[in-house]
C-alpha cells in the first residue's frame, strides 16, 4: 500500500521491508481502538530502539480528529491516513476495528490480532522480541 502520514509524506509497505512492523488499523470513533492506544504507545517506546516499527492507519474520513487525538495523547509512532478505507477493506479484509498485523522483516504477516489488545505485557513484548531477534 501507499498512504500519507500526518505530515503528507507517502509511506509504502515496501519501504518498511527489513523491519518488524506492527500494523494497526483504528479510528477515533472506535472506543476499543482508543482504549488500546496507550499500551501501543508504550510498546513503541519500549521497542522502537530495538527495531520495532509501529504503523497505525486511521480510517477516519477526516484527518482533523486524528490529528487532535495524536497531539493530545503524544502518540509516538507513525500515523497514516486511509480516508477512503481502501487499504483497510481491499487489502486487509476489514470491517472490524481495531485489527493489527505483526509482519516479519520480509513483510510476511505472522500474526493477526482482532479486537483491542494490551500491547505492553511481558508476553506481547516477548512475542515481538522473538521476531526482532531473527536476522
Amino acid at each position: 500500500f501507499e498512504l500519507s502520514d500526518l505530515e503528507g509524506r507517502l509511506i509504502t509497505l515496501e519501504s518498511l521491508r527489513g523491519q518488524v512492523v506492527l500494523l494497526n488499523f483504528w479510528s477515533t470513533l472506535c472506543a476499543p481502538c482508543i482504549a488500546e492506544m496507550p499500551s501501543l504507545n508504550r510498546l513503541n517506546s519500549a521497542l522502537r530502539d530495538k527495531g520495532l516499527k509501529v504503523i497505525s492507519v486511521a480510517i477516519d474520513s477526516s484527518d482533523k480528529p486524528v490529528r487532535e487525538y495524536v497531539r493530545k495523547n503524544a502518540i509516538s509512532f507513525a500515523v497514516l491516513l486511509d480516508k477512503d478505507k481502501a487499504v483497510f477493506f481491499d487489502d486487509y479484509a476489514g470491517p472490524y476495528l481495531p485489527v493489527t498485523y505483526l509482519l516479519d522483516r520480509n513483510g510476511v504477516i505472522v500474526d493477526k490480532f482482532s479486537g483491542p489488545q494490551v500491547w505492553d505485557t511481558p508476553e506481547m513484548k516477548k512475542r515481538v522480541m522473538m521476531l526482532l531477534e531473527e536476522k
